[in-house]
């Protein structure tokens, strides 16, 4: 048996230009869909002067849905998908007071200020522009930070020192407003909105933060829920605004991903001095005991407090919302559906209790929310590729299929022109599969679907999104691979169960609907460093995405070949659909690989549970001493045919060793596309595999259904 490999699971294999036409591929040609069907469509839409619109089943969603949901919420509302306005009621040019909705606007305001160079960062002190704070309460109030007011921590007014404890404090907020908009920028808040969000926005309406009128309440944003849509799109956009960055996306980021930790304390409610004259915009201290675990630059995430209980039991985890008065007034944001939803004066006031009661009527709109987007089965024009498994096959639409794939590991930071280039090449050589990881980062070259928590990150889980698609459309499958502790861009990701979960989550709820991936839960598990997950956490994570999509296939990848021990773990324990061994890489290994698959074959009988073999990333170039040559993916290809495997990929990866790495193949496919990185023995190995396909008549169909 190989040792497992330590230096190369981060790393993906290297492409080859593959005419790899096996008859046995051909039978899945026969079924694949057509070409001639529409491209989904792939422009981002923003509104002008006014929003575009679209009907709610244009878009994906359910009339009967969205109408439950109005009969619900009342008031006046709007939806907004792809870019489109695809459902509204009531008055939609009505500007009114959003109450505490409006605060994540305060918070977008002071990342601007940083942007613009008017503070150094949210770390700063708010007293460098309100010396005051220095001396009061014997300089308690000195320390105060603009992200301790924009995550309600600021101890202000309050017996405990800033960040110390939570109080949702409309008094902290008045000071936050006031000294933002008049001594960070020196302006009023109004003038403010509209030159830094109204303008550039396009807002339809009348806006303004003196709702109530000039002294009354300064602060109080007054808007119309259409405009307000606006600003959700902005961050559903990552601070894009028509191709240019209206808010710094990773600006945009960090505001929507900085929750407070879940332990942080309430405040005891012991008072303190304030300024003299200090006012408020509205309420008190200590609104509300909600917030610890989801609050972050006055937004509301849906995260888990310390109990473990969601913010909204039955909203898409990637939610996060703007809430004013309970839920009155609402704004919605969703990547994963890539949807915003807008309420005003609703009845609906129990946002507070939502974590402990999934009842609530706030949840219920969540949930008619979420069920308002229809299957991707119904709604992206057709899923035309399903794929499934019988005994030791794979089955495409019903049909036997072997699968013959590609490493296209950076896929998520290749231009879209690349991607269908490379696609349709490799579609006319005869592969019906790519592997694409979901957090890849090479180098310096961060393009992960998520963050180091798991949760999502654009533009690259939009990425993602389509490149299903795209193969989809193409009668492709996609092999979606996670890495614990991948080191991207100088970041480990998902060091735990805990982000390991989140991260199945964001990759199983984005890609929901669609049938023609499956998901690899954790790169070579089996290799003893940050890679590792353990059998029983494999069991958890396939748990959790067989829970959140009952007909996904999943594996785990074997950072070498499996013993019996493992293999009775990945079957009897994780329970994974079919085996991902990785094979070895050393001159030998094309010669072994029959026997290896008919030895797996054999034991899986033994044991009474007979599953697919894959070879997803066998041997490649530009790795180690041994550079394998054009019959030898010949060979191997042969063999893992001859022994009765399920599947092959043609792997592909950086230089290793040549200058910049070069050609980096689907490490890196940034600046060159796949095909055009493979080197000679690549493209030769494509040549012989594509004349292997005319030559080959095994009974493939018949292999290890006994």
């Amino acid at each position: 048996m190989n040792q497992p490999r330590t230096a190369d699971s981060g790393f993906p294999p290297r492409g080859a230009a593959f005419h790899f036409g096996i008859l046995l591929v051909l039978a899945l040609l026969s079924g694949g869909a057509s070409l001639a069907q529409a491209l989904p469509e792939t422009t981002t839409v923003y509104p002008g002067d006014a929003w575009e619109t679209r009907r709610p089943e244009d878009v994906g969603l359910s009339r009967a849905k969205l109408d439950a949901l109005r009969d619900l919420v009342g008031g006046r509302g709007c939806v907004v998908r792809h870019g489109y306005m695809a459902y509204s009621w009531g008055d939609q040019s009505k500007s009114g007071d959003v109450a505490s909705a409006m605060k994540p606007i305060i918070s977008t305001l002071l990342l601007m200020a940083i942007q613009e160079g008017k503070l150094p960062g949210v770390d700063g002190p708010v007293a460098d522009f309100e010396p005051r704070l220095k001396a009061l309460n014997g300089g308690k109030d000195g320390a105060i930070t603009w992200r301790h007011l924009a995550s309600q921590t600021s101890g202000y007014g309050l017996a405990e020192s800033p960040g110390q404890a939570y109080s949702y404090n409309d008094f902290a907020l008045a000071l936050y407003y006031d000294t933002l908009t008049e001594k960070v920028f020196g302006t009023n808040g109004t003038e403010l909105l509209r030159t830094r969000l109204g303008r550039p926005l396009q807002f339809q309406d009348g806006c303004t933060f003196n709702a109530f009128g000039p002294g009354d309440r300064a602060g109080r944003l007054a808007l119309s829920v259409r405009d307000f849509a606006r600003f959700g799109l902005l961050y559903l956009r990552n601070g894009q605004w028509k191709g240019r960055p209206l808010l710094k996306p990773e600006l945009a980021r960090m505001a929507i991903s900085s929750p407070i930790p879940a332990g942080t304390p309430l405040t005891s409610g012991r008072e303190s001095n304030m300024l003299p004259g200090q006012r408020s915009v509205g309420g008190t201290r200590n609104i509300t005991p909600v917030g610890a675990g989801y609050y972050s630059f006055n937004w509301w995430l849906n995260r888990t407090n310390k109990s473990g209980q969601r913010l909204y039991a039955d909203a898409p985890a990637d939610t996060y919302v703007a809430s004013g008065h309970g839920g009155m007034r609402m704004l919605w944001v969703i990547p994963s559906l890539d949807l915003i939803v807008v309420w005003n004066d609703s009845p609906i006031d129990d946002h507070d209790q939502s974590p402990a009661n999934p009842n609530t009527r706030i949840n219920q709109a969540a949930r008619r929310i979420r069920e308002s987007v229809l299957p991707q089965l119904q709604t992206d024009a057709v899923t035309n590729t399903v794929l499934g498994i019988t005994n030791a096959q794979f089955t495409v639409n019903g049909r036997p299929a072997f699968l013959l794939g590609a490493s296209y590991y950076g896929g998520l930071g290749a231009p879209e022109d690349f991607v269908r280039r490379d696609l349709n090449d490799l579609r006319q050589s005869g592969f019906n599969w790519i592997r694409v990881w979901a957090n890849w980062g090479a180098f310096e070259n961060n393009v992960s679907a998520f963050d180091a928590d798991g949760n999502p990150r654009e533009p690259f889980i939009a990425k993602l999104k389509w490149i299903v698609a795209e193969c989809d459309r193409r009668g492709m499958l996609v092999d979606v691979t996670l890495s614990r502790g991948d080191r991207a861009a100088g970041q480990p990701k998902l060091l735990g169960l805990s982000a390991h979960r989140q991260a199945v989550e964001t990759v199983v709820t984005a890609l929901k609907g669609r049938r023609n991936w499956y998901l690899d839960l954790s790169n070579e598990r089996n290799v003893g460093d940050k890679r590792f997950t353990s059998m029983d956490d494999l069991k958890n994570l396939r748990q959790l995405a067989r829970r959140l999509d009952p007909d996904l296939l999943v594996t785990a990848s074997h950072g070498s070949d499996i013993d019996p021990k493992e293999l009775t773990g990945y079957l009897e324990t994780a329970g994974v659909d079919f085996i991902t061994p990785h094979r070895s890489r050393d001159k030998d290994s094309p010669g072994q690989t029959e026997t290896t698959t008919k030895d797996y074959l054999s034991r899986m009988r033994d044991m009474g549970r007979l599953v697919p073999v894959l070879y997803q990333e066998p041997f490649r170039r530009g790795y180690g001493r041994w550079q394998p040559v054009a019959e030898d993916y010949l060979a191997d290809a042969r063999g893992a045919l001859a022994g009765g495997a399920a599947g092959w990929c043609l792997h592909n990866g950086n230089g290793g060793g040549n200058a910049d790495d070069q050609p980096r193949r689907s490490f890196d496919l940034r600046e060159k596309r796949l095909f055009d990185q493979l080197d000679a023995q690549e493209q030769k190995a494509v040549q012989g595999l594509q004349g292997l396909v005319r030559q080959v008549r095994t009974p493939w169909a018949k292999v290890g259904a006994n």
